[in-house]
């Protein structure tokens, strides 16, 4: 009997020790239907091949700057469409890339120097009194349709952290002009 407990005992620790563990992983894939959309036109780039877009997507409250101030997720992704005679954000396929602009792109998220991030990047909070982290995305790919009514309808589906991060949104986009 001293046997078994001896070996029992330690195991059973060892048990209940992993199921308390206050450190839970978060899934692979996070989704998200996004309770609003926004974007700014910045004009066409230096060579005049693409106009410039930045698209922000968000659940949960932001502040001004796109920072959570609740838990959720926000989606800032810098486009690439081709040069059109309206401000208008564009529908159509874009893919993630890290060779420059090209018409139905987006630029892929990189770190700076100072820890910034440059390019598309998403936001994740899974807390509201958790510290928001940003991850640079690393693939992916955003579908934007436009219905007859003008309502737009939105998929992103992004890599960043080794996740899977998927919005869905459907309504305006109001595009401000920032050029």
């Amino acid at each position: 009997m001293k046997v078994i407990l001896r070996w029992f005992l330690p195991v059973a620790i060892l048990w209940i020790a992993a199921g308390c563990s206050k450190e839970r992983t978060l899934p692979t894939r996070l989704e998200f239907d996004a309770e609003w959309a926004a974007a700014c036109y910045f004009g066409p780039d230096a060579q005049g091949s693409v106009d410039q877009y930045q698209l922000d997507l968000a659940q949960g409250r932001t502040d001004e700057d796109l920072t959570l101030i609740s838990s959720g997720a926000v989606a800032r992704l810098m486009l690439s469409a081709p040069v059109a005679e309206v401000i208008a954000f564009p529908n159509g396929h874009f893919f993630g890339s890290s060779h420059g602009e090209a018409p139905y792109t987006f630029d892929y998220g990189e770190v700076q120097e100072d820890k910034s991030i440059a390019g598309s990047y998403i936001g994740f909070c899974p807390k509201a009194d958790q510290q928001v982290q940003l991850y640079p995305i690393e693939h992916g790919e955003v579908s934007v349709s436009i219905d007859d009514n003008g309502e737009y309808r939105i998929r992103v589906e992004v890599l960043a952290a080794q996740k899977t991060f998927v919005f869905e949104y459907r309504g305006e986009v109001p595009t401000a002009d920032c050029s």
